[in-house]
């Protein structure tokens, strides 16, 4: 096992080189500033590496020599091809080429790569199930050790129906399983033990080449790595736009966020996401400025926003950007073209395979809610927002083509003020009026069966929460002037999904009762987007020939910093479940391996399934919580424990206080107390989280012998 802190670097380098083998196998005559072909190589890399990753995975072949043989292979012939069109020369002199970013411009990266580490290189140690970080977590390790996704748990199949009815918890008709063994973990079939793990697979196939490499610590590093990444991407698609001025301001605003430093720690795929996203937008505005060499751009930006199907299955809107691509290149088609067009389709048409036949319950559950929302009457309001949106970026597109001031042209740059003057009004509704007349409502949250409540009247102050009112003040101001003075074929793809997403989502996000995990869906679009239309203001303001807009922009610039850096507070410092993997590691030491653990826990959401799915897939165990006690018959429960018990394993029964007491005849022995403690912020509903909370989970554990 590599070192966990050493893995993110090793793979970095990894992708890197990759990637540049592959530019020059391709003969790419490395005519683009070095930052962009480094990025570039990097990406190719991570995309390359993730989807064949994620392909064996599906085909239950996965496993690290098996990548590294393929991925050698595939290098060495990338080696050959590329010193055989360029020569040995041309290849290692390009590898020691200067950078043609300004000295100033590398020292700055330099001090953010190193803020970077300090920010985002504390990951939160979630390796608990039930909540969806622990899940990912424990796929990634469960994919690692057996090499695929959807599994078969021969044991649970071996069950008597009255166990299988104790052990499973049941679902409602419209989550796509009749059965669950732990939240995220669904069981299709119990009379096969088949088992279709929850989520889209690309963020989980990355969690298994580091679990591969480094353990779980490495694992943890993994959304770190994406986080260093993503912000990057979304300062090269400022600095591509506007300059490096604007791109440092971006990065250092993103940088300081409340959001972006949490989840840069918090194993989720919102980074992933992020990145995927964001790097598609620089190489579609890299493929507008017609950069060198062509061919890279429409396929760099195919694969990485085709890739974000494979991340997310909320992010199919994407799909509506080709409309606007296809009449921007309408009667100007290259063969280059064909790349973004057919990775887009092409990776699409992947995801919904793999959600249609690998993850059939959580694709059905999605697309219910889907369906409902559409169906709603706040559907109509959705539709409203994409045929607004694309008819808008439509009409942008093609008046971009006409080289005279037409009618058009005209039409549109009026309606620009009204676009920007009407985004200013919803703003003000959103943070002002809108609070004061809604009224929360509940829902029903399906994981524990309780009431929630749903307070999406309040989405834009609780956004202003994390980016704080100035924030949100200079976001809103930034994004109409961008539509005002910018806006034009390179930012229309930036403006349209931003605006798409940012009404989406703050329209409605009932994604989770809990604060700061209902904010992950702003993470891979809104923040950015509000970020950068700050960033992309005030730079315009610094760079004003008038000095006093220039001293304005100067203090809006040190607010807008301030802001953000009380705004995080708390979240820079806290480290949730910190010491949880050395805990969990201690508590594996009091069983035998590959035991059976039995946990009497009557809760919704207990200790089976916050200790259970770890002690599962991270360590190997057979783990069931008893979910209906009385569905539990003494005779099959013991003939059970005989029969484990004979096939070399040994049976632990883990009580609770104020829990089940163990209901077989078979005697307990050596009774040892555990507790597990770990603090977290505050689970909150109606205010930002503050508080740090230790929650201590103390469980009994017992070895049952055999019968007499």
């Amino acid at each position: 096992m590599l070192p966990a802190v050493a893995v993110p670097a090793i793979l970095l380098f990894i992708m890197g080189g990759a990637g540049l083998l592959v530019l020059w196998a391709v003969g790419c005559r490395l005519q683009v500033t070095d930052h962009d072909l480094l990025f570039a190589a990097v990406a190719i890399g991570a995309l390359v590496l993730g989807w064949m990753t994620l392909v064996m995975a599906e085909l239950g072949w996965f496993s690290l020599p098996r990548l590294a043989a393929i991925g050698g292979t595939l290098l060495v012939i990338s080696a050959a091809i590329s010193i055989a069109k360029q020569g040995r020369d041309r290849v290692f002199r390009t590898l020691t080429e200067r950078s043609r970013f300004q000295r100033a411009e590398v020292v700055a990266l330099g001090f953010w790569l190193i803020a970077a580490l300090w920010l985002f290189g504390r990951p939160h140690e979630y390796i608990t199930g039930a909540a969806d970080v622990g899940v990912y977590l424990n796929l990634g390790a469960h994919i690692a050790h057996t090499g695929r996704i959807v599994f078969s748990d021969p044991m649970l199949a071996s069950l008597s129906p009255n166990l299988r009815t104790a052990f499973l918890r049941p679902l409602p008709s419209n989550q796509g399983a009749p059965f669950y063994l732990f939240p995220g973990f669904y069981v299709v079939d119990s009379s096969q033990g088949l088992i279709v793990p929850e989520f889209y697979p690309l963020h989980p196939v990355w969690l298994a080449i580091g679990y591969s490499l480094g353990g779980l610590r490495a694992e943890l590093w993994m959304t770190p790595l994406w986080g260093i990444l993503s912000t990057l991407a979304v300062y090269m698609t400022a600095r591509r736009l506007w300059g490096p001025g604007a791109g440092l301001l971006t990065l250092t605003g993103l940088s300081l966020t409340a959001l972006q430093i949490w989840f840069a720690r918090y194993a989720t795929a919102e980074m992933l996401t992020q990145y995927l996203l964001w790097t598609g937008l620089w190489a579609l505005v890299g493929w507008m400025d017609d950069a060198e060499p062509r061919w890279l751009w429409p396929a760099l930006a195919g694969g990485a926003l085709g890739q974000v199907f494979l991340a997310r299955i909320d992010m199919y809107a994407l799909l509506l950007l080709s409309i606007g691509v296809g009449l921007w290149r309408w009667r100007r088609w290259q063969r280059a073209d064909g790349l973004f067009f057919g990775l887009l389709a092409a990776l699409a048409l992947h995801s919904l395979l793999h959600g249609l036949f690998l993850s059939w319950p959580y694709t059905t559950r999605l697309l219910s809610y889907a369906q409902h929302l559409l169906l709603s009457k706040s559907g109509v309001l959705l539709l409203a927002i994409v045929v607004g949106v694309v008819g808008s970026m439509a009409t942008l597109v093609l008046a971009s083509r006409s080289k005279e001031r037409t009618w058009l042209v005209a039409f549109l740059h009026r309606c620009r003020w009204i676009a920007a003057a009407s985004i200013g009004a919803l703003a003000c509704y959103g943070y002002w009026i809108r609070p004061r007349l809604g009224a929360a409502s509940t829902y029903v949250y399906w994981y524990s069966g309780l009431e929630v409540p749903a307070l999406d009247h309040e989405n834009l102050v609780r956004l202003g929460w994390y980016l704080s009112p100035i924030g949100i003040a200079l976001g809103v101001a930034g994004i109409a002037w961008l539509i005002v003075r910018d806006l034009d074929r390179r930012t229309a793809a930036l403006w349209a999904i931003g605006l798409f997403f940012s009404f989406f989502y703050l329209w409605k996000i009932q994604a989770n009762p809990h604060q700061v995990y209902a904010m992950r869906r702003y993470v891979p679009v809104v923040v950015p987007f509000f970020v950068l239309g700050a960033a992309y203001l005030l730079w315009q303001l610094l760079e004003a020939r008038r000095l006093m807009m220039r001293w304005l922009g100067l203090g809006l610039t040190l607010l807008w910093l301030y802001g953000i850096v009380v705004s995080a507070r708390g979240f820079v410092s806290q480290v949730d479940m910190r010491g949880a993997v050395d805990q969990m590691g201690r508590l594996n030491e009091l069983f035998a391996p590959r035991s059976v653990l039995l946990f009497g826990d009557p809760a919704l959401i207990g200790m089976g399934d916050l200790l259970g799915t770890p002690l599962r897939f991270l360590f190997g165990h057979e783990v069931y919580a008893v979910r209906d006690f009385q569905a539990l018959q003494t005779g099959d429960l013991d003939d059970a424990v005989a029969h484990w018990q004979a096939s070399g394993r040994s049976v632990y029964w883990i009580s609770v206080p104020r829990g089940w007491s163990w209901p077989g005849r078979a005697p307990l022995e050596g009774a040892r107390e555990f507790t597990f403690e770990a603090a977290v912020l505050e689970n909150t509903y109606d205010h930002k989280p503050r508080r740090v909370e230790v929650a201590p989970w103390s469980i009994t554990v017992a070895r049952v012998m055999g019968l007499p």
